[in-house]
């Protein structure tokens, strides 16, 4: 079980701050089963001091326990579990950054081994010492990560069926995501990264344009287009930018992105996109007609190979009964005239539909690159 233990409010209240906490601990650790929040050390009353039951419940139920605090606490809680948790062995695992940054400790607590991994994760980044990449190497000498699965044509319980006895093969554990939904994964883990690597390997020969495996979806978008050395661009409006955002999170983005456009207003569509007002009236900004020109107006301003496009109601207003909350057109088109546009009805709040829908088009570019390229 891989347990998230972070210490200060900044954690808990400051949502940047806290979606980081939870990118870097899944990338190292795959999966994390349960994050504990704790705001301070310092409690009137020892006996009830939520730091140390939370500390506890962690060491107790925990394989591998992430906590993240400022460097001045780690002897606190390094005394705790050598003092406090009866430990039969202990051990400090050298590193090769600086000790008020990182360390990993490795311990036996009842015949059972447990590894603590103190981190000061607002600190790690410093010009002088690469100790993020440090940090990476450690992590994942120990740590497999979690690859998922997009399903292209197929849904979730057909593919888990189809590829149950391969998984077995290759010691790999594979889960339903986002189940009764438009958007269904699998979770493929294993204890080994390169079980991980072979079973994709073994995937992407007899399934590949049904089942699309990968550790970065955008990642894998650029490497394929990187590999063709082709280029993409975006239209979005109930998107707002994400599509474009979760490309340029990643290396090699400036290679195959030059730009996109955000064409929230109606306005924008007509005067950027070169969207028609009569398509706007007659069928409204959140359907296929629209989101085809805005595919086509994409193409003609950036030059690139593909472009991908969304419009839809996320929420919470906005909706109607012909397209309640949740209604999303989402197209890919190429220069050589390869076109999907679909119409998916996503559950959620708004933040979640956008997530979804940005997946979506990703999914929605593979089925097109894996088909003709």
């Amino acid at each position: 079980m891989n347990i998230l233990f972070c210490m200060g409010k900044n954690y808990r209240n400051f949502e940047p701050l806290n979606h980081f906490a939870q990118r870097f601990a899944r990338e190292y650790f795959g999966e994390i089963h349960q994050m504990i929040f704790c705001d301070s050390l310092e409690s009137k009353n020892n006996v009830d001091n939520a730091f140390l039951i939370s500390l506890e419940f962690g060491l107790k139920y925990a394989t591998n326990l992430l906590i993240l605090a400022p460097h001045h606490h780690f002897n606190t809680f390094l005394s705790f579990i050598k003092v406090k948790q009866e430990v039969e062995n202990y051990k400090e695992v050298p590193i090769d950054i600086a000790k008020e940054i990182f360390i990993k400790s490795e311990f036996i607590l009842k015949s059972k081994v447990r590894r603590v991994w103190l981190l000061d994760l607002q600190n790690i980044f410093f010009p002088k010492v690469d100790k993020q990449s440090a940090i990476k190497v450690h992590f994942h000498q120990n740590i497999s990560p979690t690859m998922f699965l997009y399903l292209l044509g197929i849904d979730a319980l057909s593919a888990q069926i189809l590829l149950d006895g391969i998984a077995k093969d290759f010691k790999v554990n594979l889960e339903i995501l986002n189940a009764d939904s438009n958007l269904e994964v699998l979770s493929a883990t294993s204890n080994n990264t390169e079980s991980l690597k072979d079973f994709a390997k073994v995937i992407e020969t007899t399934f590949m344009d049904k089942i699309f495996p990968t550790f970065n979806l955008a990642q894998s978008v650029i490497d394929l287009l990187l590999r063709h050395h082709l280029k993409i661009t975006t239209a979005e409006s109930c998107t707002g930018g994400l599509v474009a955002y979760w490309l340029t999170k990643e290396s090699g983005a400036s290679e195959v992105f030059d730009g996109g456009v955000v064409s929230y207003a109606n306005a924008i569509k007509e005067s950027w996109l070169e969207v028609s007002k009569e398509n706007l009236e007659h069928f409204g900004a959140v359907s296929e007609a629209v989101v085809r020109e805005m595919l086509e107006g994409a193409l003609r301003l950036s030059g690139a190979d593909f472009a991908l496009a969304t419009s839809g109601i996320a929420g919470p207003n906005g909706g109607s009964a012909n397209k309640p909350v949740g209604t999303i057109f989402i197209g890919i088109k190429d220069r050589k005239g390869a076109e999907i546009i679909e119409q998916l009805h996503l559950k959620g709040d708004r933040n979640y539909i956008q997530t979804q829908a940005t997946i979506y088009a990703y999914l929605l570019f593979l089925k097109v690159f894996l088909l003709n390229y």
